[in-house]
């Protein structure tokens, strides 16, 4: 189903003056001021939007025209942590802000902007008094795990984070290079085309089509693909299909025609295994920021799970695993290579 979506106060907020003449306050009077759980913002229609802690927003930047469209990437974003009052009409809130790129740069010179993509933040611990007369919209910055495997997917015009900024230490957590490719170049959603993922425990990084070598020994599409659903996501062990029949208990094991004994994924259903059969890829030409990471890694952990157990598929299983997000939208068939780490298909 659609995501349907609220109105935007982008183009609706009020252009309205400073709501105090005394500036904003010291450290000091912070501490003395009314603490308060939520402020409203009204637009020019005189609708009432409340803004309350822990909650995101755009702000609008010093010097920055409140009645023009600007793009959402203009506005500044932070984090409501406090909100306080010198009286009902000179609100402030105290905002932990999400720095973008070029702003890091500034502080930790050898941060490159070229990885990141333009709707990257990254959240900081610095933090302002800021006027709620500045406040324009509500925003949602997803917290973007690259190692994580049930990532959530968002769309690529959404704000994302995927590092934090100790401001005092001027240090960036998880470190870059964390979950770059082998050649240490971080994935930029908004550069790289396609990236290649290994979803292997020990692997869970995703790696530039240059940076990788194909197979040695050339296969059919049919070994491919079993090659694909059989890079597990759960386990380092190279395990055939057959294998995880084989390692159950006799008394788990199912009855079945010679050919469900010789074929074990004629058992599932065919939508389930294409999708397990994907390579599991991400970037601008292979859907999006996250890609079909967690539908193919979902498809393939429902097979492995019943296949070891002797378990029965799901009947919901259409609900854990989005058939058509798991296959890639690309025009061509995406090359092979080999995990310079597991040796794994990918």
């Amino acid at each position: 189903m659609a995501r349907r979506k609220k109105k935007s106060l982008f183009t609706h907020k009020k252009a309205s003056k400073p709501q105090s003449t005394i500036g904003i306050p010291t450290h000091g009077e912070w501490k003395t001021m009314q603490v308060y759980g939520s402020f409203v913002v009204a637009d020019e229609e005189g609708d009432h939007h409340p803004f309350c802690c822990d909650e995101t927003a755009f702000i609008l930047p010093e010097g920055t025209l409140p009645d023009v469209n600007h793009h959402p990437t203009v506005y500044w974003i932070g984090r409501i942590k406090e909100i306080r009052a010198r009286n009902p009409e000179d609100v402030w809130a105290r905002v932990q802000w999400y720095w973008s790129p070029s702003e890091v740069a500034t502080v930790i010179k050898s941060f490159d902007v070229n990885d990141c993509g333009q709707y990257e933040r990254i959240y900081s611990d610095y933090s302002d008094y800021v006027s709620t007369s500045s406040f324009c919209d509500h925003a949602n910055v997803a917290r973007y795990y690259e190692r994580d495997v049930d990532q959530n997917v968002f769309d690529s015009d959404e704000f994302y984070h995927r590092y934090d900024l100790e401001y005092r230490a001027r240090r960036i957590s998880p470190k870059v290079t964390d979950a770059a490719c082998h050649c240490s170049v971080a994935y930029n959603p908004d550069r790289d085309p396609v990236m290649h993922f290994c979803p292997r425990p020990s692997c869970r990084v995703a790696f530039h089509q240059g940076c990788l070598v194909p197979p040695e020994y050339k296969s059919n599409k049919a070994a491919r693909a079993r090659a694909f659903i059989e890079c597990w996501p759960d386990t380092d062990e190279k395990l055939f299909v057959e294998e995880l029949v084989d390692s159950r208990p006799c008394r788990k094991r199912r009855k079945g025609s010679e050919t469900s004994i010789s074929n074990p994924l004629e058992e599932f259903p065919k939508e389930l295994v294409k999708a397990a059969q994907q390579q599991i890829v991400k970037g601008v030409q292979a859907g999006g920021v996250v890609g079909n990471v967690r539908e193919v890694v979902a498809a393939r952990r429902l097979i492995y799970n019943s296949l070891l157990d002797g378990s029965t598929l799901p009947t919901d299983w259409r609900d854990w695993v989005d058939v058509e997000a798991a296959i890639p939208p690309t025009k061509k068939s995406l090359p092979v290579f080999v995990c310079p780490q597991c040796q794994s298909l990918i």
